[in-house]
């Protein structure tokens, strides 16, 4: 029985023009020679600061391992592992035991933690396209900072190198904080974090394991949260209070009733959070809206897994409403707030100005092609199927404040698609082919056949003075 090791790690990504900080201080020590799984965890964190996973955002109640035949796709074999097995559980490296069977060449592998029970006599029907169905996440409407969060990663399995998982959290974390630099402009006098405490309204009652694209609509529909959370200022407030993990869905152009919203129009309907202000004097509550809006574009946002929104008050311009239901059938007009969004990325390429800011489908990505060059990546995508379409990431570009979201004049925009004759392969989004300063799947369609052997070819990002690379490799088997 070979010795499989599960290697958790924290990537800190900035979300802001910088580079990727990969946390290696524990890693299993070189003598470990057995194939290993390196379980990566994309690290949600604030603008311009490093941070770290908290450690229930890491602990693992338990892990499902599937794996797929590399060429049929058809179940082999599934095996869980309960958290009490797991070595160091909750910190930046951790060590499953030894696994039953070992994956041979070129499988596909599947990671799940921390979704409901699942029956054993279920697994024996999981395939790579019911998962969801098996490993459903119903029993919590949403997730407080004492939880341990649900999360799936996947890759394709080699016998020569280590292997690294990259798992990705299936909610997204939602913080608010009074201003912290100039303080807050507050025409009541008595709006702190003392005597201010949050919901949110109409999040989705249950989510999904695997990622959707696009985000779907919600399914089902919660109550409020039952959890009151606290602002991030509030002495002693502790992480139970201070964050809360809802479910994604396209709050951008659908309420929670399913009808169709148009992103730039408010509607009552879509997913908000409602503040409550107690006064101090009188106990009196008033209430104010905040959404999902980006008032730079003008525009509602999703809420995305793996990502962290941390709404920040700037300015209260008036006493809240007296009533929720006032609140919340009104746009927040009474306070002012931004809403900084960290979304896990993967690949930041800068030249210190502005960046091209990418986040790879670990499912793709090819760990045992590492390249010294800068600002380059490798996918491989073995056996494609005839004809089908693979996600295999997302693309933006990225500027700084000061350039108030707009790319200077004349600025080299563009991406470009090349790949040896007969592959198969075009690159069918990002189309008009430049990058946006919002995020566009990186999107190839295969129409087949492709020759027998390996295929090469690469997508280039052009922004400015930077060059963006990202390397495909694919292969077709007898």
């Amino acid at each position: 029985m070979k010795r499989i090791a599960f290697f958790l790690a924290s990537i800190c990504c900035l979300a802001a023009c910088d580079s990727m900080v990969l946390d290696d201080t524990n890693r299993i020590p070189e003598a470990v020679k057995q194939p290993q799984i390196a379980l990566v965890f994309p690290d949600a964190q604030t603008v311009n600061v490093y941070s770290t996973a908290t450690q229930n955002e890491n602990t693992i109640d338990s892990v499902w391992v599937l794996v797929f035949d590399k060429t049929t796709l058809a179940r082999k074999w599934v095996e869980v592992i309960k958290g009490s097995q797991i070595a160091k559980n909750g910190f930046a490296s951790q060590l499953l035991p030894q696994l039953k069977h070992t994956p041979d060449n070129g499988d596909s592998i599947i990671c799940i933690a921390n979704v409901d029970p699942v029956p054993p006599t279920d697994t024996a029907a999981v395939t790579i396209n019911n998962i969801d169905y098996y490993y459903k996440l119903t029993s919590k409407p949403y997730y407080t900072g004492t939880a341990h969060l649900p999360m799936s990663g996947g890759f394709k399995w080699s016998l020569s190198d280590g292997n690294v998982c990259e798992m990705m959290r299936a909610v997204a974390k939602i913080q608010v904080q009074m201003g912290v630099s100039t303080g807050v402009s507050d025409v009541t006098g008595n709006f702190n974090a003392e005597n201010v405490f949050y919901n949110i309204h109409n999040s989705r009652s249950a989510g999904f394991i695997m990622p959707k694209s696009p985000i779907s609509a919600p399914v089902s529909v919660g109550s409020p949260t039952v959890d009151d959370f606290r602002l991030l200022q509030k002495q002693g407030v502790t992480e139970a209070l201070a964050s809360v993990y809802v479910y994604e869905y396209a709050t951008s152009d659908s309420t929670v009733t399913g009808a169709y919203a148009a992103d730039t129009e408010f509607d009552a309907d879509r997913q908000f959070i409602l503040l409550h202000k107690v006064n101090p004097l009188t106990s009196a509550t008033t209430y104010y809206r905040m959404d999902f809006y980006n008032p730079a574009t003008g525009k509602f946002f999703d809420t995305k897994r793996n990502h962290h929104y941390l709404f920040t008050i700037d300015r209260v311009r008036s006493e809240g409403y007296n009533t929720p239901a006032e609140a919340i059938n009104n746009p927040g007009s009474n306070i002012e707030y931004t809403i900084r969004i960290d979304d896990g990325a993967t690949r930041i390429a800068s030249n210190g100005q502005y960046a091209i800011v990418t986040s790879l489908n670990p499912m793709y990505k090819d760990r045992n092609n590492v390249t010294p060059v800068a600002y380059v990546d490798t996918i491989r995508i073995d056996s494609p199927a005839t004809p089908n379409e693979y996600t295999i990431g997302t693309v933006r570009y990225q500027l700084p404040d000061e350039m108030n979201n707009v790319l200077p004049a004349g600025t080299a925009n563009s991406i470009s698609f090349s790949m040896t004759a007969g592959s198969g392969f075009s690159l069918i989004s990002p189309n008009p082919s430049v990058l946006l300063d919002e995020d566009r799947e990186i999107k190839l369609l295969f129409s087949g056949p492709s020759s027998i052997g390996e295929r090469e070819g690469v997508i280039t990002f052009q922004l400015g003075n930077i060059t963006y690379k990202i390397i495909l490799k694919s292969s077709t088997y007898l």
